[in-house]
């Protein structure tokens, strides 16, 4: 059925307890990596709106040309305290994850997820409903609420992010550690010529930098494709410095100026 307008007290109840058990950042920590992807021009104009709280006031949905993201990480509490802001089918998710930290960090992404989406789109958080469709990627089910919004989720331990656009759009974040197995893993995720310009790197701070600066865009990129893992990694690939563009793009997907890329690594 059509969304249910807000319900003030409901709306402000789990707004509130987001607020108070998940601490909204400006950006990821600086030991997380960070990307987004969206299906814009790299010429054509864009704003990027990070979101300062998960308050009670109603924000705007994202206009043609913005971007929206928010960052997040504990505050006081348990992620059992989260589970008011989740579905039955979310909260059952979050307990099959197997340490407290992951548990809190898919509570902490989606409770953020339907206290923003609710805000923009007038609607009851607890109301909202999601689909997922056949490649895994979950949706608005859009019955009766604005079809254009599109947003994407990531939740790393310690840190969570969502981005939301009117166009295909996707966010990852994770948390750099030391990887013994780093170019094992270049070898099958990344594109040949990817995997090559991190085999010339010596130094293992700006191997291990580089490698989470093409993940997190790799995974940006598959969100926002909506195509997931059933994308093969091989097809596209980045450059190694400044201003993250495609370098390669398969003609699925082409051409490399479809796509806006930012990242932190």
């Amino acid at each position: 059925m059509p969304c249910i307008a807000v319900l003030p007290n409901l709306s402000y109840t789990l707004q509130m307890n987001v607020d108070d058990l998940v601490r909204t950042l400006p950006a990821a920590p600086s030991d997380y990596s960070w990307a987004w992807s969206m299906e814009l021009s790299p010429s054509k104009p864009l704003n990027v709106r990070v979101i300062a709280a998960l308050t009670a006031v109603a924000y705007e949905p994202p206009n043609e040309d913005e971007i929206i993201l928010w960052f997040g990480a504990p505050s006081a509490g348990s992620w059992s305290d989260l589970l008011v802001g989740l579905s039955t089918d979310e909260a059952a998710r979050a307990s099959k994850f197997r340490l407290e930290a992951d548990r809190w960090s898919y509570a902490a992404a989606h409770a953020a997820l339907r206290s923003l989406l609710g805000s923009m789109l007038a609607c009851a958080p607890l109301l909202l409903r999601f689909v997922v469709d056949s490649n895994g990627k979950p949706l608005l089910n859009f019955d009766g609420l604005d079809p254009a919004i599109q947003f994407s989720v990531s939740h790393a331990r310690g840190c969570v992010a969502i981005a939301l656009a009117r166009r295909r759009v996707g966010v990852d974040v994770e948390q750099r550690r030391e990887l013994k197995s780093l170019m094992a893993i270049a070898r099958s995720a990344f594109a040949t010529e990817a995997y090559e310009t991190l085999a010339d790197f010596s130094e293992a701070a700006r191997r291990n930098a580089l490698f989470y600066r093409y993940w997190t865009l790799g995974e940006a990129f598959i969100k926002a494709t909506g195509k997931g893992f059933a994308q093969d990694p091989k097809t596209f690939c980045f450059n190694s410095q400044g201003r993250p563009t495609l370098t390669r793009v398969s003609a699925d997907w082409g051409p490399v100026s479809r796509w806006r890329f930012d990242c932190a690594a």
